[in-house]
């Protein structure tokens, strides 16, 4: 008998030592046993794993410390296709670092390479990691519904076992299969689903504080309260019960506090002041409900911006944006005014703009509480808790518009000179740059160069992977929050031209993720009405977006 070599089996076969007939894409022996069929194990070509553990260190000032002995050792990556490699190189792995960890991405990659790959979570990045695959390969996302599905089943048949709550490789796997179910709604237009956001929420009592000495599952819980804090802006709703005692509680939960953290604590206060102002909040001329309360809230978003000043002062100094202009910029990308911030990463970029997110949403609540109750049929409150003189707006409006402006000028960051929907071939072209290129080429102080990150070409293809994603937010954002204002008041705010730029900024991020904005995208026909169903259309773009990213991290 000719002895072909080692079986080419499916993994799950493998593992249970059973005989397998290689069916694809399920063989048979896993189809009549109703579990889930791993797949089968193929060589890779050009791909390269190398140990980047040290991407996962706490930086203080700038610097690494020891590699933390919670995490796990890899083992090796064993999948169907080159699917989740990539996820976890372009996604989970570059431009990461504990100094900045929301507590997801963090540690994914060592809490996976400890799964079997039939476990639900292995099966939940999968699924998640060919999706994400799908996008770049202009495919649809059919190939990756089958092992969501299986997920789903794998999922429902661990948390059976109550002991598997409080394991993190759980509470990932109902985050992985949330952010699947996040960007699937986003390509369709549509609100996702909250069933796996409240399945994480519904473990956070559950985490044991004593698994890899309680930090992994506190870097994980720290996520799912993010999420939280996140949707709840979002949806303009109060946080619910459990996010909000755990904040207050600050988790209970040993793990070094980090600037993302401490933004997510001012931003449940955030999030909950923006609930009761939206449940005062009258058309512009009708009687307030309560003034007393209206001034109380004036008073609580001034408390709040405070906070949020402070830590833009404590944050480190690497956390800093370099400002470039002028020959710095490589004429092909566009920008704001001429200017652009660069961060030394895309994550620290995304937590500025969470926190001028923040910011905005307080200004917003300033001035609608004082337009309320100028307009109001009896306006007694005492000058020391509301000045409603046109000097107070004035300044607000000089503080809304710096926000957006530093807010634009961090666009070129995330998108660089890139105008075509996103393929693999991005990632090795020399014709895309980004203003670090630029400024790197240029510039040889270390002190400088240090600030946008260690290596050039690892940054460029984070962003090139994760920019468009980022920015896609607080680009949303800004143009909901200023289409929701009823009195146009933050609309004079802005400069001449300005919502026309986001708008176009906002569009070329859905021709980069390739979402579905045809109708949008087109030049405008002649006519008014024609003009009237773009506008139509952009917005009903907008609101898609903004619905399927609920529950995302972000503004």
């Amino acid at each position: 008998m000719v002895n072909r070599g080692r079986s080419g089996g499916c993994l799950t076969c493998k593992e249970r030592r059973v005989k397998c007939d290689e069916a694809r894409p399920k063989c048979r022996p896993c189809q009549r046993l109703g579990i889930p069929c791993a797949g089968y194990k193929t060589r890779y070509a050009n791909i390269r794993f190398k140990d980047q553990s040290h991407k996962f260190y706490s930086r203080a000032d700038g610097e690494c410390i020891q590699k933390p002995d919670w995490l796990p050792v890899l083992r090796p990556l064993a999948q169907p296709d080159t699917a989740v490699p990539f996820y976890l190189r372009h996604y989970a792995g570059m431009g990461r670092e504990m100094g900045s960890a929301r507590g997801f991405f963090e540690v994914l990659i060592p809490i996976y390479a400890s799964q079997r790959p039939s476990s639900a979570l292995s099966l939940a990045v999968s699924a998640l990691a060919s999706e994400i695959m799908s996008l770049w390969r202009h495919e649809s996302f059919q190939s990756s519904r089958e092992t969501y599905t299986q997920a789903i089943r794998c999922l429902r048949s661990t948390i059976q076992d109550v002991n598997e709550w409080g394991k993190p490789e759980t509470a990932l796997a109902v985050l992985s299969l949330q952010l699947y179910e996040s960007v699937a709604a986003i390509y369709g237009l549509r609100s996702a689903t909250r069933i796996h956001h409240d399945g994480a929420l519904s473990l956070l009592p559950f985490a044991d504080p004593d698994y890899r000495n309680g930090i992994t599952n506190a870097y994980i819980r720290r996520f799912i309260v993010h999420t939280e804090v996140c949707s709840a802006m979002r949806q303009k709703r109060l946080l619910q019960s459990g996010a909000d005692a755990w904040i207050r509680g600050n988790g209970a939960m040993p793990a070094p506090d980090n600037p993302s953290c401490a933004l997510d604590a001012i931003g449940a206060s955030v999030a909950n002041l923006q609930a009761s102002y939206t449940q005062l909040e009258t058309p512009v001329g009708s009687i307030s409900s309560s003034q007393r309360d209206l001034g109380e809230l004036i008073v609580e978003a001034k408390l709040l911006d405070e906070q949020l000043l402070a830590w833009a002062r404590d944050v480190p100094d690497h956390w800093q944006p370099l400002q470039l202009s002028g020959q710095d910029i490589d004429p092909s990308i566009p920008t704001y005014r001429s200017v652009c911030e660069v961060y030394s990463c895309c994550q620290i970029a995304a937590i500025w703009n969470l926190w001028r997110i923040q910011r905005l949403l307080l200004i917003k609540i300033i001035l609608g509480s004082i337009q309320m109750i100028s307009h109001s049929r009896s306006s007694r409150l005492t000058e020391d808790v509301v000045s409603t003189n046109d000097e107070t707006i004035v300044d607000l409006g000089h503080t809304f518009q710096e926000l957006v402006d530093s807010l634009c000028h961090s666009v070129p960051f995330y998108m660089g000179n890139r105008t075509n929907p996103s393929n693999m071939a991005d990632f090795t072209d020399p014709e895309i740059l980004f203003p670090s290129d630029c400024y790197r080429h240029r510039d040889s102080n270390p002190h400088s160069i240090n600030k946008l990150g260690s290596s050039g070409d690892e940054q460029k293809q984070s962003i090139i992977a994760q920019g468009p994603w980022h920015v896609m937010s607080p680009l949303s954002h800004i143009l909901t929050l200023v289409s929701e204002d009823r009195s146009q008041l933050l609309a004079t705010f802005l400069r001449y031209g300005q919502r026309e730029w986001i708008r176009e900024q906002f569009l070329r991020v859905t021709r980069l993720l390739r979402i579905p904005s045809k109708s949008v995208q087109e030049p405008y026909l002649r006519g008014l009405s024609a003009q009237r169903s773009a506008d139509t259309g952009f917005e009903d773009l907008v609101k898609g977006v903004r619905k399927g990213a609920i529950f995302m991290s972000g503004p």
